[in-house]
């Protein structure tokens, strides 16, 4: 079982600022993760470094606050505060059954003796920042990908991680002896963010006439989950197929700067809070809004706000940046409006009006 203090970092370290910069209104922020989100198996915590360079606590995830409001998703945590700094997220396994996602990803690349050829495969979180910094190394040393990134489940149990390389084409290749499978034990892959965990492999063919390699790559956790690869790749540089990378990344995050990041439109934007931040005989008002768009929890945060339902948008933008589309916002203010002339007129007329992308065909 995990021993007591046995926090661990769930992904990036994120600054925002300048520090000393002060804001008027609060800001998001996103910090993806690796956690597999389960309140029974985790308990996930934010915090701040402090000047000392110490992690501070600002509070779990799971609490009720007025400072600070976090909305936590599969893949990433999107907070809600009003000072910049450096944070991150960290999670205190609270049963074995406790699963962090790891990402598998399989390079290669000839070595100087071009009979070699070297397999390297990585065992990384499952978030895009650690992907990336995987990549850019990889780029340097000639590595390729081999095969589309893979995603491992794995437990809090205290078991190992083995890799093994199988089904290696007899008389064309062979691998040294005893190297072929590779054990990693359970802390070096449970607390593998602060260097990117993996294993080489060196195979050997017999002739340079041999110019294509098929073997699987099997990863598994000792009482847990596993992963095959299937490898089949040219190892000559000009005869390789490419692996499109990002294909399914990007769903999750994508980067974009500037204005374009912001989905709604200002003059949508200011009608809705100018309607929901007046409060209504009908209880149509901004905790409507909250719990349409499914902020069920800790509304003492936006209560306290100068304007909730600014603040409640902006919690939609940030969890929305991968979609982009309009169209559960839309969903969530014609609910409300079925039952109020003056919001359904603002959701039917002025709203499309504004360019407000949704359309009836979505039977909305």
């Amino acid at each position: 079982s995990q021993s007591e203090g046995s926090e661990i970092l769930l992904g990036p370290e994120v600054t925002c600022g300048p520090p000393e910069v002060t804001v008027s209104t609060p800001f998001a922020l996103t910090i993806p993760h690796c956690a597999q989100v389960n309140s029974e198996h985790w308990n996930i915590h934010l915090k701040k470094q402090s000047k000392q360079g110490k992690w501070e606590e600002v509070m779990s995830v799971e609490e009720e606050s007025t400072s600070c409001y976090c909305l936590l998703d599969p893949y990433a945590c999107h907070i809600l505060m009003d000072s910049f700094g450096t944070y991150a997220l960290t999670g205190d396994p609270l049963s074995d059954c406790s699963v962090k996602e790891l990402k598998v990803v399989v390079f290669g690349c000839m070595s100087c003796n071009s009979l070699d050829y070297a397999l390297r495969v990585y065992c990384i979180d499952n978030t895009p920042c650690a992907l990336q910094e995987v990549i850019t190394d990889e780029r340097q040393q000639g590595g390729k990908l081999l095969e589309e990134p893979k995603l491992l489940h794995f437990k809090g149990n205290t078991f190992s991680l083995q890799i093994s390389v199988l089904d290696i084409p007899p008389f064309l290749w062979r691998i040294k002896p005893f190297t072929a499978c590779q054990e990693v034990p359970f802390s070096r892959v449970w607390r593998s963010n602060r260097q990117p965990l993996h294993c080489a492999f060196s195979l050997e063919r017999y002739t340079p006439a041999t110019t294509q390699l098929s073997c699987k790559i099997c990863v598994r956790q000792v009482k847990g989950h596993e992963q095959i690869l299937q490898i089949q790749t040219s190892i000559l540089e000009n005869e390789r197929e490419t692996i499109p990378l990002f294909a399914h990344d990007d769903s999750n995050f994508p980067t974009q700067m500037g204005p374009q990041a912001f989905k709604i439109p200002h003059s949508i934007r200011q009608r809705i809070c100018a309607t929901f931040d007046t409060p209504s005989a009908k209880g149509k008002d901004w905790q409507m809004l909250a719990q349409k768009n499914s902020f069920n929890r800790n509304l003492s945060y936006f209560a306290t706000q100068r304007s909730p339902s600014a603040v409640i948008l902006d919690l939609w933008e940030a969890r929305h940046q991968h979609d982009g589309n309009l169209d559960s916002l839309a969903c969530a203010l014609e609910e409300i409006g079925r039952t109020q002339p003056k919001i359904s007129n603002l959701t039917e007329t002025q709203l499309e009006e504004s360019n407000f992308s949704y359309s009836r065909q979505n039977g909305l």
